[in-house]
């Protein structure tokens, strides 16, 4: 049998048919991953690369909703792929999920008539992300 590709966190386990992603609004499993990461005598990069995220997701999200407020899609187009991005790599997967759909839209040029309610909707998932991190942080020494 041919190697499988290299996988990315959140892909699905073709071997076993079992899909990687939680059903909550973090893939613990991009957490194990990042917790790997850990080397004895060194800052704990997992936690840090959480706390990052949780310092500076607010201001994007603020400008999220500027740029829904405003119907500037290049604003809107910005803000999501942060978005998508740092929230993929700290497994906030529905998150990074509904950012990604909200860039697709407005790289068009165009702002859907529901880009309010797409921000809210992120804005939510961001407090449910948030608290599942906050808990996942404390939790370690």
């Amino acid at each position: 049998m041919a190697p499988h590709p290299e996988r990315l966190p959140g892909d699905a386990d073709h071997s076993t048919g079992e899909n990687r992603r939680g059903h909550g609004p973090i893939d613990e499993v991009v957490l194990d991953e990042l917790d790997n990461l850990r080397r004895e005598g060194r800052p704990d990069i997992a936690k840090t690369v959480i706390m990052l995220f949780l310092q500076g997701t607010p201001p994007v999200l603020d400008d999220l909703e500027q740029g829904a407020a405003r119907k500037d899609a290049g604003s809107l187009c910005r803000a999501s792929h942060i978005l998508l991005s740092s929230g993929a790599a700290v497994g906030a997967v529905r998150l990074s999920s509904r950012c990604k759909d909200l860039e697709a839209l407005v790289r068009s040029g165009s702002v859907p008539p529901d880009a309010t309610a797409r921000v809210r909707e992120i804005r939510q998932l961001y407090a449910e992300a948030e608290s599942a991190l906050r808990g996942w942080c404390a939790g370690r020494p």
